[in-house]
């Protein structure tokens, strides 16, 4: 009794949160939206999971149990959004929800042990993978708050969701509801705190910014940081040592010989960078550019260029490039050689022209 007292009261508190911090400002935002829909997931399990009712199956406990049983694709879709690639596209990061809402609706309507256990498995195995990427893009994110964030997020959300579908999957009725009430009601209230207080935004990088640009568009700069700014400038100019595929900020501030906080500062505060990545890729990028645009270089391989610019691997470079161009770069060298070889008949028209001494306007 006391249980079920604690597991209503924790959907109140929930429902609370949801009233008092207010909706309207929170849903002009992708990560209020996301935020709401992981809350009522939230809620619906608090409910679901609640003895009395945990083995019943009325009507109205379907709909609660297969968005329930869904919070692993809105634990990803939320993260993604907070964590993940602001510049990338999105759709992807709410088809795991929607993979997960059929999952959870065979097995909440079938009772089949074999289709709850691919359901809790999936789980496992998302929420699983979702955690490593949180955290291993800790290292590149340069936004100092959202840093220590993913440690939180981890910690207090995906561990709460990991622990409670391996209680629910051993048949343990009680616990998932208790872990609810002492877990979910702190990462619920902490989840819409950041919802309506996010971490405080900062100018786009314009598209194709390159070269010298990067640095001359910071502004109100010390002395010391135009130094730095000047240091970094010649070190990713001259040494150009985003070549290095695996350059990190921890290794590049190691190079320069100044703290890796100042380096993180520089690229985020001055320059306008979230993301180690995205700053290393806009001189890959340039590179890379420059290369397909050269008639010299027409014959060498696109994954050569890719490979010489610092990437890995063809994928991630074919992505970042149509992100920033909108052409793949294929496309691109076809066209800028194109233009190139218009531009030369052009010019060998006009000095032809101006050799035999005719003018544009003569006969």
């Amino acid at each position: 009794m006391l249980l079920e007292t604690g597991v209503r009261g924790g959907a109140l508190a929930l429902l609370g949160l949801l009233v008092i911090i207010g909706l309207p400002g929170s849903l002009r935002l992708l990560i209020g939206r996301a935020t709401l829909l992981f809350d009522l997931c939230a809620i619906a399990f608090l409910i679901e999971t609640a003895p009395t009712i945990h083995e019943g199956l009325v009507w109205w406990i379907v709909p609660l149990r297969i968005l329930s049983n869904s919070i692993a694709g809105i634990f990803v879709a939320w993260a993604e959004t907070v964590f993940g690639d602001a510049s990338a596209s999105t759709p992807w990061r709410w088809a795991v929800f929607v993979a997960f809402l059929p999952l959870a609706g065979v097995a909440t309507l079938s009772g089949s042990n074999l289709a709850w256990n691919t359901t809790h498995a999936a789980t496992l195995i998302v929420v699983g993978v979702e955690i490593a990427r949180v955290l291993a893009g800790r290292k590149a994110d340069l936004v100092e708050g959202r840093r220590r964030f993913r440690i939180i997020f981890t910690c207090a959300v995906g561990l709460v969701i990991l622990a409670t579908t391996m209680l629910d999957a051993a048949g343990v009725s009680w616990l998932p509801g208790l872990s609810a009430v002492l877990g979910l009601v702190i990462v619920a209230a902490l989840m819409r705190l950041r919802a309506v207080m996010p971490e405080p935004t900062l100018e786009p990088v314009p598209a194709a910014r390159s070269g010298s640009d990067i640095y001359t568009a910071a502004t109100e700069l010390s002395t010391e940081e135009r130094q730095l700014a000047e240091r970094l400038r010649w070190a990713m100019e001259q040494d150009r040592a985003y070549r290095d595929s695996n350059l990190s900020v921890d290794r590049l501030a190691e190079q320069l010989g100044v703290p890796e906080y100042r380096l993180r500062r520089m690229i985020n505060q001055r320059l306008g960078y979230r993301n180690f990545t995205d700053f290393v890729n806009e001189h890959r990028l340039k590179e890379a550019r420059e290369a397909l645009s050269d008639p010299a270089q027409s014959r060498v391989a696109v994954l050569t260029i890719a490979l010489d610019a610092g990437w890995g691997s063809i994928g991630p470079f074919n992505r970042a490039f149509k992100r920033q161009t909108g052409q793949t770069p294929t496309e691109f060298r076809r066209r800028a050689l194109a233009d190139f070889a218009i531009g030369h008949v052009l010019r060998d028209s006009a000095r032809a022209d101006a050799t035999s001494g005719k003018t544009p306007t003569s006969a």
